[in-house]
């Protein structure tokens, strides 16, 4: 499963850092890759104090996730 991470940091403080890991419709990587420009813009829209500095999709593990 794919999943996508968004970190965003706060615009007066570089330090002060969130990673966001929203669900997905599809869990592929071409979707992944279309859907974070849009749900990242959703987020700075709803939180203008923070800047979008990194994201990337990745492979989640199921597993590790659960504990």
């Amino acid at each position: 499963m794919i999943q996508l991470v968004l970190v965003y940091c706060l615009n007066t403080n570089a330090a002060s850092c969130i990673e966001r890991r929203p669900v997905l419709e599809s869990a592929d990587p071409m979707a992944c890759m279309m859907q974070a420009q849009p749900i990242a813009a959703e987020y700075l829209r709803e939180h203008p104090a923070y800047s979008l500095i990194r994201w990337r999709c990745e492979i989640s593990n199921r597993e590790q996730r659960a504990t």
